[in-house]
């Protein structure tokens, strides 16, 4: 199952847009009005768990989907690569085969998570690794094949993605990343999403619990200033020694 979470999104879910077989999950209260903008179908999230963060979202995506389910931001305008430089974007059908490679890929290495490189600029992509196996994957696309036992973390409303790769690596001892595709997405510009509720003390805090949680050795803070706005992103290293 392709799944995407989505909020307050439902005229402007691009990743719908984009894969009409993937699967759209909201909260109840919004489910009319998805349905009314989107030809996939629409899962309905409790109106509850609103608020709540990420964590507690993707853990009812993970007890709700199939065994294998990659999570895709709603904001995502495509997946794609370089070749020879030249910028390539994926058509929908290559998407699927391509996801399908990936699930079987991942089982083969023996993990239980995969996913693509961060970042859209050319670079970035490693021409002479085009897998690797000890760096993170975040939820803009993000494949898990469900461990039961790896779960959210549901304190963690804005780093739940950076910590999940974690405790795959920690227990798999890899993660596979194809370095040489990378996603699009909009989630700083767009209205909607998880920029209804996160603030940069929120972002602070989240880095902060994050950073305690597996300790300075693993996780340090980063901050800089990109367009005249302080982002504060972790900065994750593996593979993890000693835990």
């Amino acid at each position: 199952m392709i799944a995407i979470p989505s909020y307050k999104r439902h005229d402007n879910c691009q990743t719908a847009k984009y894969l009409k077989k993937a699967v759209i999950f909201c909260h109840e209260f919004e489910v009319k009005d998805y349905e009314k903008c989107n030809d996939n179908l629409v899962v309905s999230i409790p109106d509850e768990l609103q608020g709540k963060g990420m964590g507690i979202i993707r853990n009812y995506i993970l007890d709700h989907s199939d065994e294998e389910v990659l999570m895709m931001d709603d904001d995502v305008s495509y997946v794609g690569l370089y070749d020879k430089g030249i910028l390539i974007k994926l058509n929908e059908q290559e998407v699927y085969d391509f996801i399908e490679s990936g699930f079987r890929m991942c089982r083969e290495l023996g993990t239980t998570l995969w996913g693509v490189n961060l970042q859209s600029d050319k670079k970035f992509y490693r021409e002479y690794s085009p897998f690797s196996l000890t760096s993170v994957v975040l939820g803009p696309f993000f494949g898990v094949i469900n461990d039961h036992d790896l779960r959210f973390d549901e304190d963690l409303g804005l780093k739940e993605d950076y910590d999940f790769s974690i405790q795959v690596a920690n227990k798999y001892r890899k993660i596979l990343r194809f370095n040489k595709y990378h996603y699009s997405c909009g989630h700083i510009k767009l209205k909607g999403g998880c920029a209804s509720y996160r603030t940069m003390q929120k972002e602070h805090d989240q880095a902060i619990a994050f950073q305690k949680k597996w300790g300075s050795s693993i996780i340090t803070i980063q901050r800089k200033t990109q367009g005249g706005n302080l982002s504060i992103n972790p900065v994750v290293f593996l593979p993890i020694k000693g835990i």
